[in-house]
């Protein structure tokens, strides 16, 4: 993800268009990401686990909003200036 500027993608008054125009979040992408989750457990002679993927995927969503908050903050700043009141 760019973090240098805010996307238009990321149309926060729109969940359904936003997740339509980002194609990472669909069952899809994380039919996959169980798949590769499994198959990491099983390399290393773990159990997999509903939970631990769950908790996997939160760490992900974590990052992703932790980047959003970035953009969203540095367009703020852009737009507003750092020398307002926020």
């Amino acid at each position: 993800m760019d973090t240098n500027r805010f996307k238009s993608s990321h149309d926060f008054s729109n969940i359904q268009k936003n997740l339509h125009n980002n194609p990472g979040y669909s069952v899809e992408s994380y039919s996959q990401q169980v798949k590769d989750y499994i198959n990491d457990m099983k390399s290393q002679n773990r159990e997999a686990t509903k939970q631990g993927f769950m908790t996997h995927a939160q760490k992900s969503a974590k990052e992703v909003w932790e980047e959003i908050q970035e953009m969203a903050s540095e367009a703020w700043e852009k737009h507003n200036g750092s020398d307002k009141k926020q």
